[in-house]
């Protein structure tokens, strides 16, 4: 598959950017310093969420709950609005800041109609180097090699311009289309953490998977 990465403004989301005391760190995460340009591969385009997407979030969301809760941590449908996230955003725009996470829209190329997400979360540095992905899409977008194409498209963003190491995945046992999805981009299985994350309000083990920066 072809896959087109563009270059990325390293220097707004570097670590070292945010040089100088907690108050000017705070205020440079709230202006929301995430980079300005987007990956692209053949019929996905890829890119930081924007206070413009709130509408077309809040409705995929919606209308995907039922399918989605299955495999989430429990969130409020009612919450569900442009309030709520608004607020995501400015998290997701501080942890950006701070190189602790990082998340991504992903929109059909020809349309521009938002087909999920992708999130870089979990970062550690010094001897580590590795981070978790998780990703989503809206229940009418499946089975259509959407997410597969965004993987495989944001991966040497992660490794090249993220210095990441080794990526990680977690899935649900059960889950088995996640599954497939992350052993078809070379994830190799490594086993199962017991009640490793708290999905719709239950402790549930997950599969963990990695890839190394080698096995590509």
């Amino acid at each position: 598959m072809f896959v087109k990465v563009t270059k990325y403004n390293l220097k707004s989301i570097k670590a070292k950017s945010f040089k100088g005391n907690r108050l000017k760190k705070i205020a440079y995460a709230l202006k929301g310093y995430f980079p300005h340009n987007y990956i692209e591969s053949s019929r996905i385009i890829i890119r930081h969420p924007k206070r413009r997407d709130w509408r077309a979030w809040v409705n995929l969301r919606q209308e995907s709950h039922n399918f989605l809760q299955k495999w989430e941590p429990y969130w409020d449908i009612k919450q569900c609005n442009k309030s709520g996230y608004m607020r995501q955003l400015k998290t997701q725009r501080t942890k950006a800041a701070y190189d602790q996470a990082y998340s991504f829209l992903c929109f059909k190329k020809d349309s521009k109609v938002l087909l999920g997400g992708i999130n870089i979360s979990n970062i550690q540095r010094g001897v580590v180097q590795t981070c978790n992905i998780g990703y989503w899409l809206g229940e009418k977008n499946i089975g259509n090699g959407y997410m597969e194409e965004s993987i495989k498209a944001i991966i040497p963003y992660i490794y090249e311009q993220l210095k990441i190491h080794r990526i990680q995945a977690f899935t649900l046992e059960n889950n088995i289309a996640s599954r497939k999805l992350i052993e078809k981009v070379n994830f190799k299985k490594e086993g199962v953490l017991r009640e490793a994350m708290k999905i719709n309000n239950e402790w549930r083990d997950h599969v963990i998977y990695s890839l190394l920066l080698d096995d590509n």
